[in-house]
C-alpha cells in the first residue's frame, strides 16, 4: 500500500473512533471517578459465600447439559444444511435458500434467540437448548459449506463421470473428506456453547446465569461470586481440554 494512503487510512479510522465516542457520550475517565464504588463491589464479590454451593453445582450441571444437547443438535442439523448450501453440490436455487437460512440463524445472537424462545416455549432450559441449537446450526453450517466448497474438484468430476448422484457424491466424497474438520469444529462449538449457555439464564432460559442475575439484583455479591467463579473455572477447563483434543485430531 502507498505510504500516504496507509497514513490517511489510519487517520480516517482514528477520526471515526473519536466521532463515534463523542456520539455515544463515551467517557473513559468515568471508570476512574467511580473507582470507590467499583472497589466496594469488587470487595464484596471477593467475600465468597459458599453456602449456595448446592445451587452452584445444580445450575452448573444444567448449563453443561444445555450446552452439550444444544450444540450437538445444532451441529448434526448443520451437516445436511451445509450440503444443501454448498454451490458445488446443490443446484443454485437450493444453495441460495439454505445460505440465506444459515445466515439468518447465525446473525441472531444466542441471547436474542433465548428471549424469543422464552416467549414461545416458556421459561427454562428448553428455551436455552433451542437457542443454542439454532445459533450453532447457523454458525457450523456456514463453516461446513465453505469446507465442502474448498474440497478437491477432481474427485467430484470423477464421480460425475461415473454417473454418481449428488447424494452419492456427498456420502462417498464430501463428508469423508470433511470428517477431521468436523471433529475439530464440534469440539470448538461445544466449548463456545458452554460460555453462551452460562448467560442465557439472564433472560430465564435456564442455566447458571439465572442465579447470578438473581443475586446481583438482590445486591448479594458474595453469593453471586461462587457462580461466577464456577463459570470461570469450567470455561477455562473446557477451553483447555478442547484445544488439546483439537490439536490431537489435527496431528492424527
Amino acid at each position: 500500500m502507498n505510504p500516504n494512503r496507509f497514513q490517511y487510512t489510519w487517520i480516517a479510522i482514528l477520526l471515526i473512533i473519536i466521532g463515534s465516542s463523542i456520539h455515544l457520550g463515551f467517557n473513559p475517565l468515568s471508570i476512574i471517578s467511580d473507582v470507590d464504588n467499583s472497589a466496594v463491589i469488587v470487595g464484596e464479590l471477593l467475600e465468597f459465600d459458599f453456602s449456595v454451593w448446592d445451587k452452584v453445582l445444580f445450575s452448573l450441571i444444567e448449563t453443561l447439559e444445555m450446552a452439550l444437547i444444544g450444540s450437538s443438535i445444532g451441529f448434526v442439523l448443520s451437516i445436511p444444511a451445509a450440503l444443501l448450501a454448498a454451490r458445488n453440490i446443490s443446484p443454485s436455487y437450493v444453495s441460495i435458500i439454505f445460505r440465506g437460512l444459515l445466515g439468518i440463524l447465525w446473525s441472531i445472537p444466542p441471547l436474542l434467540w433465548a428471549i424469543l424462545l422464552v416467549v414461545v416455549v416458556g421459561l427454562g432450559p428448553t428455551a436455552g437448548i433451542f437457542a443454542i441449537s439454532l445459533y450453532i446450526m447457523g454458525l457450523s453450517g456456514k463453516y461446513l459449506y465453505e469446507i465442502y466448497e474448498s474440497q478437491n474438484a477432481s474427485a467430484y468430476d470423477v464421480m460425475h463421470v461415473m454417473g454418481a448422484t449428488r447424494m452419492q457424491i456427498a456420502k462417498f466424497v464430501t463428508i469423508p473428506e470433511a470428517l477431521s474438520h468436523m471433529g475439530n469444529q464440534y469440539l470448538f462449538l461445544l466449548s463456545y456453547s458452554v460460555r453462551e449457555s452460562s448467560i442465557l439464564g439472564l433472560v430465564g432460559a435456564g442455566g447458571i446465569g439465572f442465579y447470578i442475575m438473581h443475586h446481583l439484583e438482590s445486591l448479594n455479591y458474595g453469593k453471586a461470586a461462587p457462580f461466577i467463579l464456577a463459570i470461570l473455572v469450567v470455561t477455562l477447563g473446557m477451553d483447555y481440554a478442547s484445544t488439546k483434543l483439537r490439536k490431537r485430531l489435527v496431528h492424527n
